[in-house]
Parts: structure tokens; sequence; C-alpha cells
């Protein structure tokens, strides 16, 4: 495959980073309503259901591995034309003062909805002072900014350091079954190491970073997948392309079998082998959903229309601000005596749209920030 064909715009991956934002929505959006929700989740309705804890389990699984998938498919392009110093300038400004502006900035009063939520005395700028710098730090939706922002850093560092990396040329390559089953056992083999010393779904921080232990294999493994998928032609025209007749059925089995096994009884008091298990089909459900969910972009959404073009032009957009909204709204929502299933729905939909607007007015047209989203 020459260069000019790997230039083309993938339109069909484009468009499955809209969807993947869109389930990000979701996913922040039925926690609210969930049976056996965190504790600590911004608003809690005082109505739940299993459905969206099933729903939860679905969606949270291979969302943030494919979101770093995408972004280490589209970074050698990137790195390529510009150079390791120029790009992680611009991923500086992009990623890096963001997520700085977003966690100093925005995380402490969406943080605050906890309190605020729980009818707690204490006011925001007390909050801010006190502990959001303790217990209750977090980074909200911009975590994930700062492991990606590592990550893009250490891709450059390789490019400037090792020749054999930088003239890496593309290819055409098809993934081998052995090679899928050794790249899902060895992120199982790590991740079950970590487990078997912390809880499957435990958030942690040093401060800088915020991340889910188990998962550190998973961000690392999918971005550097990412990058070697786009150089071994993978999902283009002329290159491999996952079939929806194969992968869309392994993604309906290994859903169940995986949601099934996290909702047993066992999960009350998981012992390591329950954690080793789990943590190996929850790699098997990544890596399906992975390939199904691009095989369905490329039968159905693979085009540039008006409609596609205005949702990922705005995609950083809707996560950077949705969390502003969404929350906010569920908080509101919390007395109205409506069915949950129409509160989710209702939220999902006005965070969704406001963030888009937001974004496609503000974010993306006033100089200042345009050249970051």
């Amino acid at each position: 495959m020459t260069e000019t064909t790997r230039s083309v715009r993938n339109h069909a991956m484009d468009n499955l980073r809209v969807v993947i934002i869109f389930l990000v929505v979701v996913l922040h959006g039925i926690i609210s309503y969930m049976a056996y929700p965190p504790p600590w989740w911004y608003v809690l309705d005082g109505q739940n259901s299993i459905v969206f804890t099933y729903m939860v389990l679905l969606i949270d699984v291979p969302i943030m591995q494919i979101m770093f998938f995408l972004a280490g498919y589209f970074v050698w392009p990137s790195l390529v034309k510009r150079g390791p110093a120029r790009f992680i300038l611009d991923k500086i400004r992009r990623i890096g003062i963001p997520w700085v502006f977003g966690v100093l900035v925005l995380a402490p009063p969406i943080a605050y909805l906890i309190y605020y939520s729980r009818k707690s005395p204490m006011s925001l700028t007390t909050f801010w002072q006190t502990d959001f710098w303790g217990k209750a730090y977090q980074q909200s939706v911009y975590w994930y900014l700062g492991p990606l922002l590592a990550l893009f850093a250490v891709t450059a560092i390789l490019f400037a350091t090792s020749h054999r990396f930088a003239a890496w040329k593309p290819g055409n390559r098809r993934p081998a079954w052995w090679w899928i089953t050794l790249f899902v056992l060895a992120m199982s083999a790590v991740s079950a190491a970590i487990a078997s010393r912390c809880d499957l779904d435990l958030w942690s921080n040093n401060y800088l970073f915020v991340y889910q232990p188990v998962r550190i294999p998973n961000y690392i493994g999918y971005f550097f997948l990412g990058i070697f998928a786009f150089q071994s032609g993978w999902f283009t025209e002329t290159g491999f392309q996952p079939h929806c007749g194969l992968w869309v059925p392994l993604w309906v089995v290994s859903a169940l079998a995986y949601v099934m096994f996290r909702l047993s009884p066992q999960s009350a008091a998981p012992t390591v082998e329950f954690k080793t298990v789990a943590v190996l089909l929850f790699n098997l459900f990544c890596i399906v959903s992975l390939f199904a969910m691009i095989a369905l972009a490329h039968r159905y959404a693979n085009c540039s229309s008006a409609f596609w073009r205005l949702q990922a032009r705005n995609s950083y957009g809707v996560y950077y601000l949705h969390p502003l909204i969404l929350y906010p709204l569920a908080l509101l929502f919390v007395p109205l005596t409506l069915s949950i299933f129409l509160k989710a729905t209702l939220i999902i939909l006005v965070a969704y749209v406001i963030s888009l607007a937001a974004s496609g007015l503000v974010l993306t047209r006033l100089p200042a920030l345009r050249n970051m989203f």
C-alpha cells in the first residue's frame, strides 16, 4: 500500500470515534439510575433498575480501550508530518492545556456535586480548598487526557531516538488468530497480576494521573495496537477488514459471558481465581468489541456527510463539556416523578445536543480555543 493511499481519510474510523463519544455520554447518564451504582457517583436517583446495570457493564468495558486504540491509529501521520518536537508541542496545546484546565478548574465543581447532591453543608469554596485535594480528589472525565498525553510523549521519544521505529514502513499485514490470542493473553496476564492486589474496578491516583490500575495494560496495549494497525493497513480499502458476520455474533457471545460472570454470586467476595477469569473475559470482550464495532462502522457509517462531519469535528468538545451539563441535569431530574428510562433518555440527549452546540459555536470557533479543540 502506498503512502498516498494510506493518507486518504478513513471516515469509518472517524465516525466510530463519534459513536464512542456518544456512548461515553450514555454511560455517564445511566450510572445515576443503575442498581448497585458506585457510592461516590455524582448524582444518584432514588429509583434504579438492573437494566441499567447490565448496560453500564456492556458499555464501560470496551469504550476506553477503543478510544486509546483510535488515538494510536491516528497518531502516525501527524508524527511523521510534524516531527517529534512539533508533534509534542501540538499535543501539549491540544491535550495538555485542556487537561490542566479541566483538572484545576472544571473537575472541582463537578466533584462537588457528590457533596451537593447529598445535601452536605460544605460550600464549594471550602470543598475546593480541602476535600478536593484529599479524599475527594479526582479528575472527572479529564483523567483520560493525562495518560493519553503521556503515551503521545513516549511515542514521540521513540520516534526521535529509535531509527528503526522512525523508519517503520507501512505494509499490508493481516492479523493472525494466534497473534490476537497472544495479545489477549498478554493483556490478561498483566491485568490479572494487578487485580490480585486490588479491586477490579478500583480508581486510583498519584495526583498527576488518575487511572484504574487493572486497566493500565489496556491503556498502553490498545494505544500501541492502534499504531500497529495503522502501519499494517488494517481497516483500509485494500487492507484487513473485519466482517460483521463473524465479529458481531462473537461480540454478543463475549458480552453475555462477561456480564453473566461479573454479576454471578461469586462477585460479592471475589477470589483471585474469580478475578483472573473476569479479567480474561474482560479482555476477550474488549478485542471482540473493537473488531465488531469497526466492522459495523465500515458497513453503516463509512461516509462523510454533513451530519457525520459535524459530529466528528466536535467529538472532542462533546467529551470535554458533557459532564458540566449532564450531571446537573441528572440532579434537576431527581425530584421529578418520571420513569427513570425517560429521565435517562432526556438527560443524555439534552446534554449531548447542548455539548455539541457549545463545541460548535464556542470551542471550535473562538480564536483562543479552536486550535485546541
